[in-house]
């Protein structure tokens, strides 16, 4: 025998299922007023109701009670619940413990259908934006780099060619004058040049 069919022999046949009725809701309202909630599986045998005692709790809890508070809920009770839900996580009866007359059912129900939503709304929308300012960065710095780029390049002034001279000096003599009288160049007895024989010569040559 399986799970599934163990299960289903220990069920009991006769046990109710569906939305409740005004008489059912009497009930269990009167055996509570008078025994207090005790233990659900034997609050509903001892009540007579053909509930289990899962379905009769959260009726309680979620509707029957009295001090259960109807309305909707308030944007201070809002805040309180993304508060202890940032410190507590889905821990639904908890929270409902620091709100009075709100349901665990409720809270849970106001959580997944509300905040949650506009919670994934908002992280959406923060990243799109994130993403266009990411874009128009990029295309900035491409902008930049175009710019860059279409600057002319700076003269290389290693290229540039030098003035020309040519025709604005006088041609040098094909040949150089000589010394009429070499004599004077060797002025001693070993033949050797003064220091004046060689300035002469360097004037007569033009260096």
């Amino acid at each position: 025998m399986d799970k599934k069919e163990c299960n289903s022999s220990h069920q009991d046949p006769d046990v109710r299922k569906g939305p409740w009725t005004m008489e059912e809701d009497m009930i269990l309202i009167n055996y509570i007023a008078n025994h207090g909630e005790g233990v659900w599986n034997s609050l509903a045998k001892s009540a007579g109701l053909k509930r289990t005692g899962k379905s009769c709790r959260l009726r309680w809890l979620n509707y029957l009670r009295p001090d259960v508070r109807r309305g909707n809920i308030t944007p201070e009770e809002q805040l309180l619940i993304i508060e202890l839900h940032a410190k507590w996580g889905n821990r639904w009866s908890k929270i409902a413990k620091h709100l009075p007359g709100r349901t665990d059912n409720e809270i849970k129900n106001y959580w997944r259908t509300r905040i949650q939503k506009h919670i994934k709304q908002a992280e959406n929308s923060q990243q799109q934006s994130s993403s266009d300012i990411q874009i128009n960065d990029n295309d900035n710095q491409i902008g930049s780099t175009s710019q860059i780029s279409a600057m002319p390049e700076p003269m290389d002034i290693n290229i540039i060619s030098p003035p020309s001279y040519q025709g604005m000096l006088e041609p040098f003599p094909n040949q150089f004058p000589t010394i009429s009288d070499q004599s004077s160049c060797c002025t001693n007895d070993n033949n050797y040049w003064s220091m004046e024989d060689l300035l002469s010569l360097q004037l007569l040559n033009g260096d």
